[in-house]
């Protein structure tokens, strides 16, 4: 299925602090070895398994974490097979579960360099964005490198620093093996593309973003949107539609597989930047 995003929810920090069950959706599988278990509609996260245990890709916020904690469980999975919490960027909807899960998984925590700084330094633009959600600091193990994958069980994901949306987004790309056929499907997702953190007004305001960030990514996109990708998945899931085929993935069919997806995504992101500057 082609390229295909739709519009941001309304209220949806409001929504999630007062009434989370509104956006709750059923955890569904998109590749071979993964699963969107965020248990909402909003912003998304990932449980890769390893088969020596699974990766978690991001953890929303706080108040929406006993639908990500009950999202794991219906794959068949228990928070004590998380080992890996890997965090896309220092913004409180991607990391604001994190520490309660850190907690209660004793998984590492890993992050980049320069978005832990970020987070130190900034508060305010990070983990306490918005009043109505109330994320704890989490204990940051281990930093990314682009040099060196990180490994675990049958997978290897290799990490690259797209700043941007903040000083250290990280993107991720891995690849599995569907069981049935023997075939390798490349996959990704970027670590944050949204324009709110990438305007003149929010430069205005902001202690450490500055017009240089937005420079670099527009310069690195051309170079993302060449990379195969056969599975391109979304940190917020309207950036790209993943939900209208949620509950219909089985290794035959693979409602996810298509290598245009992504490139036709990165582009559709650059322009939305580069319409801000205009």
């Amino acid at each position: 299925m082609p390229y295909r995003c739709t519009p941001p929810l309304k209220d949806p920090v409001k929504t999630l602090a007062y009434t989370p069950w509104k956006l709750a959706v059923a955890p569904f599988q998109v590749s071979p070895c993964t699963w969107y278990v965020s248990g909402q509609t909003w912003v998304g996260a990932y449980l890769i398994d390893t088969g020596d245990g699974c990766i978690l890709l991001d953890t929303a916020i706080p108040e929406s974490l006993y639908l990500l904690a009950d999202a794991v469980q219906q794959t068949g999975h228990a928070l004590r097979d998380i080992k890996m919490i890997l965090l896309s960027h220092a913004h409180y909807d991607h990391i604001g579960g994190a520490a309660a899960l850190q907690r209660l998984t004793g998984a590492a925590v890993y992050m980049s360099r320069e978005d832990a700084q970020f987070l130190a330094d900034c508060p305010g633009e990070t983990l306490e964005m918005n009043p109505l959600s109330h994320p704890q600091q989490p204990v940051i193990d281990r930093f990314y490198s682009d040099d060196t994958p990180l490994r675990l069980g049958c997978i290897e994901i290799r990490t690259r620093l797209t700043p941007g949306h903040t000083i250290g987004c990280t993107s991720f790309f891995w690849q599995e093996t569907n069981p049935a056929t023997g075939d390798v499907y490349r996959i990704a997702m970027h670590g944050g593309v949204g324009t709110n953190t990438m305007n003149d007004a929010c430069y205005a305001r902001s202690a450490r973003l500055t017009p240089a960030l937005r420079d670099r990514f527009l310069a690195d996109m051309p170079k993302l949107a060449s990379l195969p990708v056969d599975i391109a998945l979304p940190s917020h899931p309207y950036q790209i539609e993943i939900l209208d085929r949620a509950g219909t993935y089985t290794h035959e069919s693979q409602p996810y597989l298509d290598p245009t997806v992504w490139g036709d995504f990165i582009r559709e992101r650059e322009r939305r930047v580069r319409a801000l500057i205009k």
